[in-house]
């Protein structure tokens, strides 16, 4: 695809100042954490705008953010993957594999992760800086699971992700990223509706 793969991991390490974000999860701060000390760097903050192996990015900078995508687009994805998703009893199972393309794509020691996501939600902030604004959030990842790890060339991994109480629209990403550098190597991202069979 042509498109980058957007999405919002809501930390939870800023709960203690009196409005826990009803949206985060332990999982996405300790990712964070570790996508920061494999760039070298120690430091994590919020929000903190990753593209692939950059985990500095200046949001505010759109030359910077353009060059950063146009930069992570510019190689052939050196695998490939497929999704399938089924919906049953209030939740989806998710079947996904995965290809390797050759001997340099291996050396990457991709690992593979499975994100649900939301849009068209809000959130009424309570205490902090942000204190009575109303917040509007889209791709919100309400489940992530992974990182799964590939046998050989091939990668074939199952989830089960329950599906979120409150109405908006729902996608998933199944992405692919490098565990050396933290490079992106592939993304699938579809609505929901487009990958249900």
């Amino acid at each position: 695809q042509d498109r980058p793969a957007l999405l919002a991991l809501h930390v939870d390490y800023w709960d203690e100042i009196g409005w826990p974000d009803r949206f985060a999860a332990a999982l996405h701060g300790k990712r964070q954490e570790a996508r920061v000390m494999l760039s070298g760097k120690r430091v994590v903050y919020t929000p903190q705008v990753m593209i692939g192996e950059h985990t500095n990015v200046d949001w505010r900078d759109r030359t910077q953010v353009t060059e950063r995508l146009r930069d992570a687009g510019a190689t052939r994805p050196p695998l490939d993957l497929a999704v399938v998703v089924d919906r049953r009893d209030g939740a989806l199972q998710v079947a996904f594999t995965g290809e390797l393309r050759d001997a340099a794509a291996a050396q990457s020691q991709p690992l593979v992760w499975f994100a649900l996501y939301q849009d068209g939600l809000t959130s009424q902030v309570k205490a902090g800086e942000n204190k009575g604004l109303t917040l509007r959030h889209d791709r919100v990842v309400r489940s992530l699971q992974g990182p799964f790890r590939w046998e050989g060339t091939r990668l074939t991994a199952n989830a089960r992700v329950p599906l979120p109480a409150e109405e908006g629209p729902l996608g998933v990403v199944v992405f692919a990223e490098s565990s050396l550098t933290g490079a992106g190597l592939q993304a699938i991202d579809l609505p929901l509706s487009a990958c249900l069979r």
